[in-house]
């Protein structure tokens, strides 16, 4: 099945199969664009001392942005779950609501 014929129902059962399979990074630098897709499961990112997301199991993964630390667990039916804690890391700046 192409992905332009793949509605989004079908895609996030077909990733939940292998949750971190898919992905793609994107940087620059003065000498043009630095891209990396799908080479290998996704495992870590850290950007500075704000942003950090690592798996921790087959379908987990733990974020912090900022203040939050997010905990982000997919299910195999393609469900995702997403758990916000707030002033984990530091004291909260910003506005956190629930739209």
């Amino acid at each position: 099945m192409s992905e332009k014929n793949e509605n989004e129902a079908e895609r996030a059962l077909r990733l939940a199969a292998s949750p971190g399979r898919e992905w793609r990074l994107l940087a620059h630098r003065p000498s043009g664009d630095v891209a990396v897709k799908n080479e290998g499961v996704f495992d870590e990112l850290v950007v500075d001392h704000w942003l950090h997301i690592e798996q921790l199991g087959e379908r987990e993964w733990w974020m912090r942005i900022g203040d939050a630390r997010i905990l982000v667990a997919v299910q195999s039916s393609g469900d995702v779950r997403v758990d916000v804690e707030r002033g984990f890391h530091a004291p909260i700046y910003g506005i956190t609501t629930d739209e």
